[in-house]
C-alpha cells in the first residue's frame, strides 16, 4: 500500500469514528459554541475542519461572493464546456496557468473550481501548484502554512494538508511552506505518483493545478507534462499575441482545453459578439501547431 493510500485510510477511519456533518453543500458556520453547521461530506477525501469564511474571501471570487452574476454565471458555462471536453476519456487533471503574471490564472482556478464543485456530480481538489507565489488561500481567507511543497519534500502526509472548505465539493491542497527550488519537487517522481494516484483513486474527482506563469519559470512546464490538458488565461487588451505564441510553444506536450479571454473591456464585447472562449481555444490550437 503507497503512503498515499495510507494517508487515505488513515483519514476515513478517523472521519468514521467522529460524528457525520450534515450533507448541504453550503459554507459552514460556527454557532457560539464552535459547533460546525452545514459541513459537506467528502468521504473519498482525508479532510481538516471547514473554515472558510464568506466575508474573509476576495471579491474576484464571484462564484461566492456574487453568485448570481454575469461573471458567475460564465464560470459555469466554462464548467459545462470542460466538462463536454473531457467527459468521453475523464480527462480529469487540469492545469490552469497564463503567460505571464497578472493575467488572472489563479482566480479562474478558484472560480472554475468552485463552480465544479457546485455541480451536483463531481468532487474537486484544488491544488496550488504555484510554490514561487502561493495565493489561493489569501483569496479564500484561509490561514494556512503546510501544503504541497510539505508533503513532496516527505515532511508530512497527504491528510495532514488537505483541507475541506465547505464550498460545495471542493478540498484545498495549499502550496505550503516556501522552498528554494520548486521545480524539483514539481518534476520529482513524488510528483508524478501523487498525480497519477489522485488521478486514477476516484471516478468523479477533478483535480485542477494552479500553477506559475509559463514565461516566469519552469514550474509549470513540468506540471503541464503531468496533467491531461491546459487552461490558458490571457487577459484581454493586454497579453499579446507574441507573448501567447512563446507561452503556447512551452505546451509541446499537453493539450490545450481551451483558453480564457478574461477581463474583457466592454468595447471589446461590442466588437466581438460571437463566442470568445471557443474562438479563442480555436485560434490557441493553431498557434499550437505551429
Amino acid at each position: 500500500m503507497s503512503r498515499i493510500e495510507q494517508a487515505l485510510e488513515k483519514a476515513m477511519s478517523i472521519r468514521e469514528s467522529s460524528k457525520e456533518s450534515s450533507k448541504a453543500p453550503s459554507l459552514a458556520r460556527s454557532n457560539k459554541a464552535g459547533a460546525k453547521e452545514n459541513t459537506a461530506v467528502l468521504p473519498e477525501f482525508p479532510i481538516k475542519d471547514s473554515i472558510v469564511d464568506l466575508a474573509r474571501v476576495d471579491r474576484h471570487i464571484v462564484c461566492l461572493t456574487e453568485p448570481l452574476s454575469a461573471p458567475s454565471e460564465q464560470y459555469r458555462k466554462l464548467r459545462a464546456r470542460i466538462l463536454t471536453a473531457t467527459k468521453s476519456d475523464f480527462q480529469n487533471t487540469i492545469m490552469v496557468s497564463s503567460a505571464e503574471i497578472g493575467e488572472g490564472k489563479t482566480t479562474t482556478s478558484i472560480n472554475f473550481a468552485i463552480a465544479l464543485a457546485q455541480g451536483f456530480d463531481n468532487t474537486v481538489l484544488l491544488v496550488d501548484a504555484d510554490l514561487r507565489k502561493p495565493s489561493i488561500h489569501k483569496y479564500l481567507g484561509i490561514q494556512t502554512v503546510l501544503g504541497l511543497s510539505d508533503y513532496l519534500s516527505g515532511m508530512v502526509e497527504l491528510s495532514d494538508v488537505l483541507i475541506q472548505t465547505g464550498i460545495g465539493k471542493l478540498v484545498l491542497l495549499p502550496a505550503g511552506t516556501p522552498y528554494s527550488n520548486p521545480d524539483e519537487l514539481l518534476s520529482s517522481n513524488r510528483m508524478k505518483e501523487l498525480v497519477q494516484e489522485l488521478k486514477h483513486r476516484y471516478s468523479d474527482r477533478y483535480i485542477i493545478f494552479d500553477t506559475s506563469p509559463l514565461l516566469v519559470s519552469a514550474d509549470a512546464i513540468s506540471v503541464s507534462n503531468l496533467v491531461d490538458g491546459v487552461l490558458l488565461v490571457i487577459q484581454a487588451a493586454r497579453t499579446s499575441e507574441n507573448t501567447v505564441r512563446k507561452a503556447i510553444s512551452h505546451l509541446k506536450n499537453a493539450p490545450i482545453l481551451g483558453v480564457v479571454y478574461n477581463n474583457v473591456p466592454d468595447y471589446m464585447n461590442k466588437l466581438q459578439p460571437y463566442d470568445d472562449y471557443y474562438n479563442s481555444a480555436t485560434n490557441a490550437e493553431e498557434m499550437h501547431k505551429q
